[in-house]
């Protein structure tokens, strides 16, 4: 086992005893300046003494499924009980051995502190805190269930606990499991990640439908390269941070107001669809730019008039109409950033298309739980998976992924089609599991995010042809994209949970 200890100030250690160091191999001190050793007695250099003997007592331990220990096991879910096994000789029956659960902080560079942090544990029948356990036939096996540490998995970097135990009787101690890589790693699992919020398809530059502008084409790649690549990292460690990432949901400033534009006001004036004669195979293109020129006289209080009543009256009831609104309000405040709404939520939750989606996902993870029961870090999937609709279920195919992402438009006049219609991108997460022997209980995250936009393949499909319907997206795109009024990415996140057997 290495232990690695990074400290940005000073060591300090003060011991009232003797402090004595045994090593294998060599011991190395390295200094960029003096290396200083003082003394009241003297300095005394000879033959190395013989180091006590420090497994009398323990043998090894080990992190398991059961209670039995064959089902040994590296990584668990917050909320699972387990069980922590440590094999002992020389002890006899009853003996108690002290036993203390830490998480381990030193191998991870980031981390500032340089001690392991204690984790108390409560008996569960006395209700205080558990210090020791009795020996039996050389063996205890300690029962633990993760709850009650989201604040530790908080704390830390990537998010995931390593836990071990510090065991000591008589004169010896020690950290079992001995290697760290058989330590517990406790933490949340993303499981399926499909496209990034607020990039393309290919995750190489910003969405076209995210961007706005006036009518004067910024060309070129809308963000450098390098901005593409920090925020991919970002979210593949983390997820979306509305923060570090507040210019890719169009929060942030831009200090160049045609940062962000796509399109030219020529390329908005020359939209157009594809009509079929009827009872032939001809298509004759329809301008729909010829509106976007002609609406384009208006001003933006008439727009967005026009935009409220036609989009209300035809795609959005109830409820709906009211978060349509709100939608539509942010959209005129011109702030960008994160929508999220509690009557689009509850919406989502209730659709069938939700359930339908939900339903696939479960027997999914359910398949995937049972082929990786002792090892459920095998489960993790957060790479986003990017590339156009054929290439990605191919991908997605070969991890025996049936889903993708729900599409709202069974009802285009309920209010969910105008709002989100096809979600652009979705994250899963398993949070949490409770097991009993053979059985669990799994509580999933579900984010999905849209972006609330249009973009030029949006003036050209063939329901602009109806021309009060039409003149909700004539409105909507000239605010957009030639009077600069900024999208925003919408964030549906709800849980769920399921039941199945290992």
């Amino acid at each position: 086992m290495t232990r690695i200890r990074r400290v940005g100030g000073t060591i300090t250690e003060r011991t009232r005893g003797n402090e004595i160091y045994y090593a294998e191999n060599d011991i190395a001190i390295n200094a960029v300046g003096n290396i200083s050793v003082t003394s009241g007695k003297g300095v005394v250099f000879g033959e190395p003494e013989t180091p006590p003997v420090l497994n009398q007592y323990f043998v090894k331990g080990w992190w398991s499924l059961d209670i039995e220990g064959n089902k040994k096991i590296k990584s668990a879910i917050p909320g699972m009980t387990v069980y922590f096994h440590l094999e002992t000789k020389n002890i006899p029956n009853d003996s108690s051995v002290f036993m203390t659960l830490f998480e381990e902080d030193n191998s991870e560079n980031e981390e500032t502190q340089n001690e392991d942090d204690k984790i108390t544990l409560i008996n569960s029948l006395t209700k205080k805190e558990s210090f020791s356990e009795k020996v039996s036939n050389n063996k205890i096996v300690k029962t633990i269930t993760l709850k009650n540490i989201d604040s530790f998995i908080q704390d830390e970097v990537d998010k995931v606990l390593e836990l071990y135990f510090k065991c000591s009787y008589f004169n010896e101690a020690g950290q079992f499991p001995i290697s760290n890589d058989e330590y517990l790693k406790v933490g949340q699992i993303i499981v399926d990640r499909y496209k990034i919020p607020g990039l393309n398809e290919n995750g190489t530059d910003s969405a076209d439908d995210l961007c706005y502008g006036f009518g004067i084409k910024k060309g070129g790649s809308i963000f450098e390269s390098s901005e593409v690549s920090d925020y991919v990292s970002r979210y593949e460690e983390n997820g979306f941070d509305e923060i570090l990432d507040e210019k890719i949901s169009n929060k942030a400033i831009l200090s160049d107001k045609n940062g962000k534009a796509k399109y030219s006001e020529a390329e908005c004036y020359s939209a157009a669809y594809n009509a079929r004669i009827p009872f032939t195979n001809i298509d004759i293109p329809i301008s729909t730019g010829l509106d976007i020129r002609v609406f384009n006289n208006l001003s933006d209080d008439v727009l967005f008039w026009d935009f409220e009543q036609t989009a209300s009256l035809y795609f959005a009831t109830g409820l709906l109409e009211t978060n349509l609104k709100q939608m539509i309000a942010k959209f005129k405040a011109n702030e960008g950033g994160i929508y999220e709404n509690e009557i689009l939520t509850n919406a989502i939750i209730e659709s069938e298309v939700t359930k339908k989606y939900c339903n696939d996902v479960e027997e999914y993870l359910k398949t995937k739980i049972k082929e990786n029961s002792t090892e459920l870090q095998k489960i993790e999937d957060k790479k986003p998976y990017l590339g156009n609709y054929g290439d990605i279920q191919a991908d997605r195919g070969n991890e025996n992924k049936t889903f993708t992402r729900p599409i709202y438009n069974v009802n285009k006049m309920e209010g969910l089609t105008i709002a989100l219609n096809d979600i652009w991108a979705t994250q899963i997460t398993i949070k949490e599991m409770e097991n009993d022997n053979n059985n669990y209980t799994c509580k999933y995250e579900v984010i999905l995010w849209d972006h609330f936009g249009l973009d030029l393949p949006d003036m050209e499909k063939i329901f602009n042809i109806i021309p009060s319907v039409g003149e909700a997206f004539v409105t909507w795109f000239i605010l957009q994209h030639l009077r600069g009024y900024k999208p925003f990415i919408t964030k549906i996140k709800f849980e769920k949970e399921f039941e199945g057997t290992f």
